[in-house]
């Protein structure tokens, strides 16, 4: 990857344009701050539909057992202001935070070989994702780039192992392959030996690298999308771990790839069946009815590669975004499977920053004057996101009405209003304006949404909206162990200095725990923090709680192993603050 120094003191970095440019880099490859290793995950996972429906006790299924999802983020070409390696001064870029229902991170561009920039490889490690680049060839150039890779099986190998040397020096985890172009005939045979040769070399070096095939160029070396797994395909998706299906399906393709997937005695999870959320043919149009195509493919207990999600930024704009991704993949969540990240004996501390806000806090404070205060955009400051969706936003009904929009004085056009009804708002789109109204009764029932008006570290913080005090809010499904008794804390911030200490809420396999703080004490600028003493050293969940209606913002929540000083702590008095969480429904009217 070529690194540059800006005029603005900004490092930036680039893809690999040509054959070219990328041997001649590979001797100068520059060296990135340390990348955060991949966190690692359970091997069970819970499935999104309860975790949607708020049940009370999840049920654990082995990751070896349920389809994955992929993730292809393509937007405006790639390398915006995501390619700043220290960051930039922007606060309205995409963001991605549904971290927990993803397996697969690809960075996609049309860029000959995409690395995934420094920013996008932190945050999907730190939430235990692999992160894939992309490898893509087009039209006439594309077929002169392979006729030189293809020429013989010493060019196949100098490729392949420019590729395995990239993404080990830059520590991410393999590649998607794009061959967007015609390849000769007599040159198939060595584009098979190619991805086989790929994928194992990249198996030797990387610990769970993955080599991904997108389904386009054929055995007879045409370019022809087949929307399924068969006999056209079926030799790429021999030699490595994964198909990535185009997105022009129908059921009988998808069945057809499940019986020849079984025949060749591979796993059909391996059978990544394109969802673009664009639309452009796939199954339900895209857009808010992604969810269609998407428990198509999982009826048939396949694998989804959803193409580019950033569409609720990239054509809605920054100022609807946060609703409209929340929006977005609350219709998905029933679909998909949370993966649970490992901390052994490792803290676990989020401020719930995105890696963006309007000014960067540290306790609570600015770390300029006001006059001078800055955004800022870096997805490496993205601290541990929540794990489940965000509530009462599932689409309840939907109506299309034909309106009739001014063009100009002699002109009128007809257009398509949606309305989106959710349990919180009507949801109007007319083309890319979206006007939000919120329903006059509002839901009698818990819910939170992130909020960008007040940050204890970082930028942006939870705000958590209390209005059934019976229940709680279920944040984080995690693994935390420790050798040693647990020890919590919640910064928070409360609308009414009246308002009621937050309750911690702590589950593993023996239930749920009530836990009332030990001691509280200011911090600055409104914000206060509880201290939280356990007798527990294994936890599968975090929530929080209140006594009584409120709005209370969270700034940070974290766990570790119980503090020396709170080693003569009277054991009676800790016990007393402990209690058995129990209610007799599940938590359907809750976060």
């Amino acid at each position: 990857m070529q690194t540059v120094e800006m005029n603005s003191g900004k490092e930036e970095s680039f893809p690999f344009r040509n054959l070219k440019e990328l041997y001649d880099g590979l001797e100068n490859l520059v060296t990135w701050p340390r990348v955060t290793p991949m966190r690692e995950i359970t091997e069970y996972v819970y499935h999104g539909l309860e975790v949607h429906h708020k049940t009370l006790s999840l049920s654990k299924l082995k990751a070896d057992h349920v389809p994955k999802t992929l993730l292809c983020h393509d937007m405006k070409g790639g390398y915006l202001q995501d390619r700043f390696i220290n960051g930039s001064n922007s606060n309205e870029e995409y963001l991605f935070y549904h971290w927990s229902i993803i397996d697969t991170f690809v960075y996609f561009s049309h860029y000959f070989v995409t690395i995934p920039p420094y920013g996008w490889i932190n945050a999907a490690h730190s939430h235990g994702v692999k992160v894939l680049g992309t490898v893509i060839t087009e039209h006439t150039n594309g077929e002169d780039i392979w006729n030189s890779i293809l020429h013989s099986k010493e060019t196949i190998k100098r490729f392949a192992n420019a590729l395995v040397q990239i993404a080990k020096f830059y520590k991410f985890e393999g590649w998607l392959l794009n061959v967007e172009n015609k390849i000769k005939l007599e040159d198939i045979g060595n584009l098979v030996y190619f991805v086989k040769y790929l994928t194992d070399s990249i198996h030797k070096e990387i610990i769970d690298s993955e080599i991904i095939w997108y389904d386009s160029v054929t055995h007879t070396g045409e370019l022809k999308w087949q929307d399924e797994l068969n006999i056209k395909n079926k030799d790429f998706f021999l030699s490595c771990d994964g198909i990535f299906l185009n997105y022009n399906w129908t059921d009988q393709k998808l069945i057809n790839s499940c019986t020849l997937a079984k025949d060749l005695e591979r796993n059909i999870k391996d059978i990544y069946v394109g969802l673009d959320v664009w639309g452009r043919g796939c199954p339900g149009g895209g857009g808010f009815n992604s969810a269609h195509a998407l428990e198509r493919i999982r009826k048939q207990n396949l694998s989804v590669a959803i193409f580019a999600p950033g569409w609720t930024h990239e054509y809605f704009g920054a100022k609807t975004f946060d609703q409209l991704e929340d929006m977005f993949w609350a219709q998905l969540f029933p679909f998909l499977y949370v993966h649970i990240p490992i901390y052994y004996n490792e803290k676990f501390s989020t401020s719930f920053c995105r890696g963006s806000g309007s000014a960067y806090y540290r306790r609570g404070i600015t770390q300029l004057e006001d006059s001078n205060k800055k955004p800022f955009y870096n997805l490496s400051m993205q601290k541990v996101q929540i794990s489940v969706p965000v509530p009462f936003l599932k689409i309840i009904a939907f109506t299309e009405e034909v309106q009739s929009v001014k063009e100009n004085e002699n002109s009128t056009k007809k257009k398509i209003l949606y309305v989106y009804e959710t349990e919180k708002s009507f949801v109007r789109i007319l083309d890319n304006n979206v006007n939000f109204q919120p329903k006059s009764a509002a839901t009698n029932a818990n819910y939170f949404e992130f909020c960008n008006e007040y940050s204890f570290e970082g930028g942006g913080c939870l705000k958590v909206i209390t209005t059934n005090p019976l229940y709680y809010h279920r944040l984080f499904l995690v693994y935390v162990e420790f050798d040693r008794d647990l020890q919590g804390s919640i910064v928070y911030k409360a609308e009414e200095t009246s308002s009621d200490e937050p309750v911690l809420i702590l589950g593993n396999d023996l239930g749920l725990k009530s836990i009332t703080s030990y001691e509280s004490f200011e911090l600055g600028a409104g914000w206060r923090k509880c201290i939280y003493l356990t007798d527990l050293r294994t936890v599968n969940e975090i929530g929080v709680k209140f006594y009584r209606e409120n709005n209370c913002y969270l700034g940070e929540i974290a766990l570790e192993g119980k503090h020396r000083r709170y080693d003569r702590c009277e054991s009676a008095d800790c016990a007393n603050r402990i209690s058995d969480y129990t209610v007799s429904t599940d938590l359907s009217r809750t976060t």
